[in-house]
């Protein structure tokens, strides 16, 4: 049927109208996506910038972090601002006749903790851990990041014996934190004097060395460097024990703790028959009771592995010796305890009993 002019008009109109709004629809789609793409590079400018302006503030924070000699994460100097104290305090401690010693610390199986749990953990370790050092430390032990896990305590005025004693309370610090999902972490921890005349790299490699045989003897210990100055014991001849060779038990780990076991408890008698102040004399006891704590322990992991079957017993006669232990530690910080009983319990208990009766031969 042919169109009439009325309705022909009106159907091109209405088609006229859906071109252009198909082309209009089309010129705004076309519009639209060349704004977003240029919304989209203006962002990815912006992004840029920021990405710019953080690295620039990271390396001024770097910057200022070696500056001010501090460890962003833990708080604690950074190497460059400790190699620069080293040498005024040994040049103190040569000018006072005193000592100046250092604690080389590895937290025990840090990798497996980064790689099972990630470095977030890792870092909250590493927080965690110097924060709990530092309530054990004096306001005059500098704690150090040395690397990585790796950590240094600076201790001026401090004999062998006494960052020997302050290695144990870290080791103990380290052990009560608790990181949920981790378990147990420990620390292991080299300590050495400085010698006379010692340069700050030898020093540090007899710290390292002690601390690798830290790592040796089973980790969560400390261990004193080779060549550190022996403390007289300046004790008569009747009173001193004498480790001879016939006490020894056939495993070198063992053999090696009792004989410190006796010197150990040398210091001890020797601190009462000279009559030393009261802070030394329980710094010495300290050290002994710490020691012994550590020996029963890896004594116990020995005999368990190599299947004793006296263990039970075993671990019975090790805490009732601590019982013993805290018992006369009482005694000694009251200034209390008499000669006759602490020359019992060294020689008698510890000595006689636990070494020559319990562990003489478990290993031969």
């Amino acid at each position: 049927m042919a169109l009439g002019p009325i309705e022909y008009r009106w159907g091109a109109a209405l088609l006229l109208l859906a071109v252009g709004g198909g082309i209009g629809a089309w010129i705004g789609h076309r519009v639209g996506r060349v704004r977003w793409a240029a919304k989209l590079a203006r962002v990815r400018r912006a992004m840029k910038a920021l990405q710019s302006a953080n690295d620039h503030m990271g390396a001024v924070l770097e910057s200022l972090e070696r500056a001010a000699g501090t460890d962003r994460l833990t708080g604690a100097w950074n190497r460059r601002r400790c190699e620069e104290a080293v040498a005024a305090e040994v040049a103190l401690a040569r000018r006072r006749k005193g000592a100046v010693s250092i604690l080389m610390m590895d937290i025990d199986h840090f990798k497996r903790i980064n790689d099972t749990h990630g470095h977030e953990a890792g870092d909250a370790v590493l927080a965690g851990l110097a924060a709990a050092w530092r309530k054990v430390l004096r306001a005059s032990d500098p704690l150090v990041r040395w690397g990585g896990e790796e950590f240094l305590v600076l201790s001026p005025a401090s004999q062998l014996e006494g960052a020997m004693t302050l290695a144990e309370k870290l080791l103990v610090a380290t052990r009560e934190v608790t990181f949920p999902g981790l378990g147990p972490v420990t620390v292991s921890v080299g300590v050495a004097e400085h010698l006379p005349g010692e340069s700050w790299d030898a020093w540090i490699h007899r710290a390292d060395g002690a601390l690798y045989r830290a790592k040796a003897e089973g980790r969560d210990r400390a261990v004193a460097a080779e060549g550190s100055p022996v403390i007289p014991s300046h004790l008569p001849s009747i009173l001193e024990l004498t480790w001879e060779a016939a006490y020894a038990s056939g495993h070198p780990l063992i053999d090696e703790q009792h004989r410190r076991l006796f010197e150990l408890a040398n210091g001890v008698l020797a601190a009462f028959v000279v009559g030393l102040p009261r802070e030394e004399t329980l710094l010495r006891w300290n050290r002994l009771a710490a020691h012994a704590a550590q020996h029963f322990s890896d004594e116990e992991r020995l005999f368990a592995e190599a299947g004793f079957p006296g263990l039970e017993h075993h671990a019975v006669e090790h805490q009732n010796l601590l019982a013993k232990v805290r018992e006369l530690q009482t005694e000694v910080e009251q200034g209390t305890l008499e000669l006759g009983r602490l020359v019992d319990f060294l020689a008698v208990h510890l000595v006689k009993g636990h070494l020559l009766q319990e562990d003489w031969g478990t290993f031969k």
